[in-house]
């Protein structure tokens, strides 16, 4: 018992240091002026959507208002009978600075990318700029994007914080805990080790189009999981700079909470299974607050529950500053929602040891060692059209 109570506690002590060093690297952190001091280049702003999704019409109206007088915005879909695309007309009207791209030209197992290599053979700028289909894009955020690509000649990608808007709902507040409480701390926690970003965030991003034509363009990308991330960390091993851009842009989703697990969960695998080594870190660094509760129980100690009170306010101390750093609400309910974050995240990652297939959008694949997608069956009709939103 002793020994285990020891083990326990140790992993709790890096934890609390490891979310307290967090805490003090985000407090930190500065993204600097968002003021575009000069005229920005003109933007193609591409979009690409799968299925109707709540939110969608109201998304794409505002990355419409915020295009500048040369900028485009292309929306598309890797489907041609997608759902989405018909919101998408509607929603963009016959404004000639947009357009709509239905289907894609290409194979490939991440139908996102095939839409956004159809998207970018249709682009006429230089700077492309794609968001996620639950961003709500403003202006300010546009120009902030860009502008690390036109201060910083070497940098070649511009990428942005993001935060979870209108969090209602368990499955919402779940995924906000996560994005705000622990997301965001890990990237800036990150920056600060290697001194620059290696990688890019899911949600937007600015890059030349010389750029991403030297990584083999967007059909290099096709068959992989984490594309954003492999894309930042293509254009890092190319000598290029990726830069945090000087802005954080709101997603507006709903999402259930069986949805929001699942989503996790394939998060989990996809990172165990491209760094195993990586990943097993984090059971130094990301599980305190279990060790602390497991050490509590086994214990039935004063101290025990001493570690785990402790462990718990350098923990929520951590996600307030997460939660400071993209500009989001923190108060009661989201302090509650860190623990459970945390436990979970335990199971996820014992889980995630489990083997290496994900479930996305109806298919199952095997994620490879590289980050790269293998589906386990063939693709179908009812596979098709479960991705579209529709009925075959």
């Amino acid at each position: 018992m002793h020994l285990l109570e020891t083990l326990l506690a140790a992993l709790a002590a890096l934890s609390a240091c490891y979310w307290g060093v967090a805490a003090w690297v985000a407090l930190r952190t500065r993204r600097g002026s968002s003021a575009v001091t000069s005229a920005r280049p003109p933007v193609s702003l591409l979009v690409p959507v799968a299925g109707a999704e709540g939110g969608l019409r109201e998304n794409l109206r505002a990355a419409l208002a915020a295009l500048g007088p040369d900028d485009e915005l292309l929306v598309g879909a890797a489907l041609p009978r997608d759902p989405a695309l018909d919101v998408a007309r509607a929603a963009l009207g016959h404004d000639p600075r947009a357009a709509v791209v239905p289907g894609a030209v290409g194979e490939g197992t991440n139908r996102k990318v095939l839409a956004l290599e159809a998207l970018e053979r249709r682009a006429r700028h230089d700077v492309l700029v794609q968001i996620d289909s639950d961003v709500r894009l403003d202006r300010a955020a546009l120009d902030a994007l860009v502008l690390p690509l036109v201060d910083t000649p070497a940098t070649r990608l511009s990428t942005a914080l993001y935060r979870i808007e209108h969090a209602g709902g368990p499955g919402a507040r779940l995924e906000a805990a996560t994005v705000h409480g622990e997301f965001a701390l890990n990237v800036v926690v990150a920056r600060a080790l290697a001194g620059e970003l290696r990688f890019a965030l899911g949600a937007a991003n600015a890059l030349r189009r010389e750029a991403l034509a030297g990584l083999g363009g967007y059909r290099a990308l096709a068959e992989h999981l984490a594309d954003d991330h492999e894309l930042g960390r293509r254009v890092a091993a190319h000598g290029g700079r990726v830069a945090l851009a000087p802005c954080v842009v709101p997603i507006v989703h709903t999402s259930r909470l069986g949805e929001t697990v699942a989503r996790l969960r394939r998060w989990a695998r996809t990172y165990r299974a491209c760094s195993p080594w990586g990943y097993l870190g984090t059971a130094f660094t990301h599980h305190g607050v279990a060790a602390a509760l497991a050490l509590a129980v086994v214990s039935r100690t004063p101290w025990a529950l001493g570690v785990l009170l402790g462990v718990l306010a350098v923990r929520i101390t951590a996600a307030a500053a997460g939660h400071a750093l993209v500009e989001a609400r923190f108060g009661v309910r989201e302090a509650l929602a860190i623990p459970v974050r945390d436990l979970l995240g335990t199971a996820l990652f014992a889980l995630a040891w489990t083997g290496s297939t994900v479930h996305w959008r109806g298919r199952e694949f095997v994620v490879e060692r590289d980050g790269r997608l293998r589906p386990v069956a063939p693709l179908h009709a009812t596979h098709i059209a479960r991705e579209a939103g529709a009925e075959p």
